[in-house]
Formats: C-alpha cells, sequence, structure tokens
C-alpha cells in the first residue's frame, strides 16, 4: 500500500512538476500573442491628427518638387524639349534615387513611383528634369479637419476637409494610408478630391470675389518690389512690365486659375492685352479701379446647361449702394474645385417694362423729358428735336439682333404719322431704327446708340 501510494504520489508529483513549465510556456505565448495584437491594434488606429499631419508633410514635399527643389547658386538650368521648356530639377532630387528616397519619407514605394509618372518627370543627360511651371494653391491643409472612413484590407480612409483661401469654402479629399512595418503610417495614394456636383449661392459669391480680386492685382501689374516698375514704348502705346510674381505666361496662368479655369485664364490674358516683351509679360500702362463690393454680393440660382452652372449676381456699389446684376458661369475642375469658367458680364435679359426703347416710343409724344430720360446722361440724341413734326407713333415690334458682354441690340419697328412740313428722318409709315441698350444698374437700362434704317 505505503509503496503503491508512494508511487502514486510520485506519479502526482511529476504530474505536477510536467504541469509547471507547460503553464509558463502558455503565459509566455499568451503575452506574446497579446503583444503582437496590440501592436497590429496600434498599427490600425491611425488618428484623425496623424492623418492631417501626413498629409500636411506630402503637400510639404510635393510643393517642394513641383518648384523643383530648391536651387544653389547657377544651379537653375533650362532645355528645350519636345516644344516644351523643361528644368533640371536641384541637386538634392535630380536623380531618381534621390528622388524617391525624398518621396518615400511620406509615400510608400509604389505610391512615390505612381508620383513621377504623374508629374511628367523625366530624365535628360543623366539628371531628372520637369516642366518650368511653379504650381500654387489656395488649400490650408493645415487647417483641415479629418473624418474616419473605414479600413479595407491595410488601408485606412479618411476624408479630409481643407479651407480653400481665406473664404468658408472646404473641399473634400479622400486619403488613403499605409501601415509600413518598422517605419510607420505613409500615404499610400495621394488625396483625391471628392467630385461635387454641389455649389451653394454663398460658394458662388465667395469665388466671383476672388475671381475679382485676382482681376484687380493682375490689371495692376501685380505687386512690384524697389525698382522693378518699369515702362517701354511699343506699337504707339506705353507698357509696363508685369511685377515678378507674374511675369511669365506659366506664373501668370498658375496665379488665375487659383480662381478660373483654364481656358478662362488663357482668355482673360488675351482680353486684358498682355503680351511678352523680351521675354517677360506686359501690359498697356493703365490703372482701372471699380466701387463694387463683391464681397457683400449675392447670388441666385440660375441653371446648369451640361458642365456649367449659372448664377445671377447682384453687386453693390458706390455710396448710395446702387446694384448691379451680373451672369457668372461656374465649372467644376478635377483636383481643384468648383472655378469661375468665363468673365462675369452683364444681365441683359431685359423685361419689357423696363426696356427703354419701349418707353421712349410710349412717352415720345406724352412727357418729353421721361422720354430723354431713356438715354445715357452723355447722349447727344435730343428728343425735343427728333418729335417735332410728328403727329402719331405706333410701336410695332421690337427684335434683338445681337449682344457683347455689355450690351444688347434691337431693331425696333413703329409706324408715323408725320406733318405735311416735317423734315425729320422719319416717313408715314413703318420705319425701322437701331438702338443699343445698356444696364446702369439693379433692373436698368439706358439707350446708348441710335441709328436710323433705310426702308428702301
Amino acid at each position: 500500500m505505503f509503496g503503491n501510494s508512494k508511487r502514486l504520489l510520485i506519479t502526482g508529483l511529476t504530474i505536477i512538476l510536467l504541469g509547471i513549465p507547460f503553464s509558463q510556456n502558455a503565459v509566455v505565448l499568451a503575452k506574446e500573442q497579446s503583444k503582437v495584437a496590440q501592436n497590429a491594434q496600434q498599427q490600425n488606429e491611425l488618428t484623425a491628427k496623424q492623418a492631417i499631419n501626413l498629409t500636411v508633410e506630402f503637400n510639404k514635399v510635393s510643393n517642394y518638387v513641383q518648384r523643383g527643389g530648391d536651387y544653389k547658386k547657377d544651379e537653375y538650368k533650362t532645355f528645350s524639349y519636345n516644344k516644351k521648356i523643361y528644368r533640371y530639377l536641384s541637386s538634392s532630387i535630380d536623380t531618381k534615387k534621390k528622388l524617391k528616397s525624398y518621396l518615400e519619407t511620406v509615400l510608400v514605394p509604389p505610391e512615390a513611383e505612381q508620383y513621377i509618372k504623374s508629374r511628367g518627370i523625366i530624365e535628360y543627360n543623366g539628371k531628372l528634369a520637369q516642366i518650368e511651371a511653379d504650381g500654387g494653391s489656395l488649400l490650408q491643409w493645415e487647417k483641415a479637419t479629418a473624418q474616419y472612413v473605414k479600413t479595407e484590407k491595410n488601408i485606412v480612409y479618411y476624408r479630409l476637409s481643407v479651407p480653400v483661401w481665406n473664404t468658408s469654402v472646404k473641399q473634400d479629399f479622400i486619403v488613403e494610408y499605409q501601415y509600413v512595418n518598422k517605419v510607420g503610417w505613409k500615404i499610400s495614394k495621394e488625396p483625391k478630391q471628392e467630385k461635387s456636383t454641389a455649389i451653394t449661392s454663398k460658394i458662388a459669391v465667395e469665388l466671383a470675389a476672388k475671381f475679382k480680386v485676382v482681376s484687380s492685382y493682375v490689371q495692376a501689374g501685380g505687386e512690384y518690389g524697389p525698382g522693378e516698375y518699369k515702362t517701354f514704348f511699343f506699337n504707339g502705346n506705353t507698357y509696363r512690365y508685369l511685377s515678378s510674381k507674374i511675369d511669365t505666361k506659366n506664373k501668370l496662368v498658375n496665379y488665375l486659375t487659383q480662381s478660373m479655369t483654364p481656358s478662362a485664364a488663357e482668355q482673360f490674358i488675351k482680353d486684358r492685352g498682355i503680351i511678352e516683351y523680351k521675354g517677360k509679360l506686359a501690359q498697356i500702362e493703365a490703372d482701372i479701379g471699380s466701387l463694387e463690393e463683391w464681397t457683400k454680393a449675392t447670388a441666385e440660382f440660375i441653371k446648369t446647361d451640361k458642365n456649367t452652372t449659372f448664377y445671377r449676381v447682384t453687386v453693390p456699389f458706390g455710396e448710395m449702394k446702387q446694384k448691379q446684376m451680373y451672369i457668372v458661369e461656374y465649372q467644376y475642375v478635377e483636383k481643384a474645385g468648383w472655378r469661375v469658367s468665363k468673365e462675369p458680364y452683364w444681365e441683359l435679359d431685359i423685361p419689357g417694362n423696363v426696356n427703354p426703347i419701349s418707353n421712349l416710343f410710349n412717352y415720345l409724344l406724352v412727357d418729353t423729358k421721361i422720354a430723354q430720360n431713356q438715354f445715357l446722361p452723355y447722349s447727344t440724341f435730343n428728343v425735343g428735336e427728333f418729335k417735332k413734326g410728328i403727329k402719331k407713333v405706333e410701336f410695332i415690334k421690337l427684335t434683338e439682333i445681337g449682344r457683347s458682354g455689355s450690351q444688347v441690340e434691337y431693331i425696333a419697328s413703329f409706324n408715323v404719322e408725320v406733318e405735311n412740313n416735317y423734315y425729320g428722318p422719319l416717313m408715314n409709315g413703318e420705319n425701322k431704327m437701331y438702338f443699343t441698350v445698356q444696364p446702369t444698374g439693379y433692373m436698368e437700362f439706358k439707350i446708348d446708340q441710335v441709328g436710323i434704317l433705310n426702308m428702301y
């Protein structure tokens, strides 16, 4: 019994002794698994603040590359290739290895490769180069807010809302992040703007106001540094060079496209008569001011036609707070957002009850003062002289024959009966006259030019 008991006891001890190492192994294994799980959890927990900081850093890196890096003295060099002007990147990023290493501080390797490809960076004579252009942006990434969207496989998605300039406008971007082992979080796909078809009245006003700020800046020639303002005589006009910030085509277009579409920017340059002279942009020496207060304007949606959205923007001006109505067209630009697609133009859809031509004929033989008031103040047309010898006038119809950004052209048809001793330009029966009409305020229009059409 004793022997069996002892054997059982020993057996029991053996079981207990063997059980201790098994338990310790289990605890160690559990700790290791917990640590791995904790690391995995930490990896997946990319905070909103981290997401924003990474995107801010990416934009610093991107801006650095887009301007070619920081050039040392005499390092900036250009060349012509495929009918385009290229510049070599600065020595800090002028090889594929250097550039990839720099980009991979914020991007995963495959996206760094894609970035180089998408920016059109080429290798030429053993060095990297890009088309000569400097990109600008009104986006304030450091003031962005981030909202978690989803995690899909090993990619974390965030939506970043980024303020534009000093307006209340915000643009939304989807940014993808990936955890790189032993390195940390990186951007796996550069920010992509969420296309939104929503443009509000508030955004319409702010964009139109920004357009006018940009327009005024260019019309003033920009901001001149000491000794920078220079003029020259060309084709009978005095021109001035634009300031150094906008004195090349690339610089000017980049500045203009902060508020307008690329095609609108090209048209703007053409309309302003900006020329290139001795390698720099210049314009006729003139400064144009305006009393219009675009920041206090109101906007009313009109329609959306294909890819263009139209708003009627009413702008106060002058001490008497008169109002002028404009039509402003907007288009959505990929990776940029909404932009003005055509320079604001006057609202020229003139209702019949306020058309000055109709009013002219209605009051011609009734009230000379009211009839004369249908013309612009500087008009030389004398209603009193024109009406002499006319016994009766009957207005028939008004036909629009053309319009520009500032006026509408009409042909007015009317019947008259004249006295026997009438020596004016009209004849008994039907007559036709040519008119141009311009807006002068909110739903106010005046006659500018007048002409008589011969009926024979």
